[in-house]
């Protein structure tokens, strides 16, 4: 396709998470792609907080809060309004469990065909170890680099064809049209990849913290090679504030923003009822030790995936590892994660933000901050040179 022909301006790219909305449109000038606008709407935690599962919900705030948070196509169409985003088309930015990932292998032979034929046949494959009729999939695929063995020669991204219908149906009503839909492992990958330039034998990652889910995308020089969803979330985190201070969700949520995290091995007292967390002396270890064992915990399993990734790949070397969504937040734990997988981490983040790297790639005037960088991500994607 010639140059000229390519989008001028990225769709309207919409994060839709537990915690928040995410927006982000980028234009094309020249050679520089430019923002067009902005949005990060944030829940209420109250609302958070009653939709999150029973096993980890704060039972004081549940029963005086809604049901659950959804997010209102209109809403959509309401924030497109209020912001100078440029016409109507979406891309819609989905993470797991809405999108799965299948790494599989296929005979080069079935590769050399057209992708709708491998496409078909990996959607058959990938129906056997889903609950989902292969006539009830959409599939998607990338292969995968060269590893030593039978490895997956090949990536199957795979949702529900019921839900892609749904949120077409849903935004068309309110006069918007769904362009494409995105899967944030790769918008993240995207994103990260214009702020650092790996070597074609690095293994890398980057760990998306959403509120309710972790993810973990394992790359392989440029090519995401290992999608898990680890154990450990941040709302985890916020419900053993919950339990350690005997205080609101919303109180837990704003104790985790303000508090550095150090990992030692002091344990944590809990504070009786009805005591204020002005009154614990030491908050800041106190604080450290509740979330001590969860952070142990991510950080063996992030060890544990770069692990069985490198073993595929005995002449790659783990490099580097950014940190997006909200939970990338917490204070003091890319120190901790530094230092216990012994690799550079960063959150994923560029443009004006205090201490965050330049663009390496031409980004003018974009600030990128780790719970909008799914968004920019997926942005991106439109503005790319076929």
């Amino acid at each position: 396709m010639v140059t000229w022909l390519r989008p001028r301006r990225s769709a309207i790219s919409f994060d839709v998470g537990a915690a928040g909305v995410r927006a982000y449109q980028l234009r094309l000038r020249g050679q520089r792609a430019t923002l067009c606008d902005a949005l990060q709407l944030e829940r209420d935690a109250a609302l958070v907080a009653a939709a999150t599962p029973p096993e980890t919900a704060p039972a004081a705030n549940t029963s005086a809060a809604p049901p659950a948070v959804e997010t209102d196509p209109a809403q959509l169409g309401r924030l497109i309004g209020q912001a100078h985003f440029e016409g109507r088309e979406i891309c819609l930015v989905l993470s797991p469990p809405d999108v799965q990932f299948f790494p599989m292998r296929l005979p080069e032979q079935a590769l050399s065909q057209a992708p709708e034929r491998v496409e078909q046949a990996l959607r058959w494959e990938v129906a056997q170890d889903s609950r989902h009729s292969a006539d009830n999939l959409e599939v998607r695929y990338w292969k995968l680099p060269h590893a030593r063995g039978q490895q997956a020669n090949v990536m199957a991204v795979v949702m529900p064809t019921e839900l892609a219908l749904r949120w077409y149906d849903q935004l068309h009503e309110q006069g918007l049209t769904l362009r494409r839909i995105d899967v944030s492992p790769c918008a993240l990958v995207r994103l990260a990849r214009c702020v650092w330039t790996p070597a074609a034998g690095d293994v890398w990652g980057v760990l998306d913290l959403g509120l309710r889910h972790a993810t973990l995308t394992v790359v392989v020089g440029t090519v995401p090679t290992y999608v898990r969803s680890l154990s450990v979330s941040p709302c985890q985190w916020t419900q053993k504030l919950v339990d350690a201070f005997e205080v609101s969700f919303a109180t837990a949520e704003q104790l985790k923003r303000q508090q550095v995290v150090e990992l030692s091995d002091r344990g944590v007292r809990g504070t009786p009822a009805g005591r204020n967390l002005v009154d614990v002396a030491d908050l800041a270890g106190a604080f450290s030790g509740v979330l001590r064992d969860s952070l142990r915990t991510l950080a063996l399993e992030v060890g544990r995936c770069l692990s069985y990734v490198l073993q595929s790949f005995p002449d790659a070397g783990a490099k580097r590892l950014f940190l997006a969504g909200g939970g990338a937040g917490l204070g003091g734990l890319t120190a901790v994660l530094e230092n216990e997988l012994g690799i550079s981490v960063n959150a994923l983040a560029a443009g004006d933000t205090p201490g965050a790297p330049q663009w390496e790639r031409p980004l003018s005037g974009v600030r990128a901050e780790p719970r909008g960088a799914a968004a920019l991500g997926a942005a991106l994607l439109d503005l790319e040179v076929p």
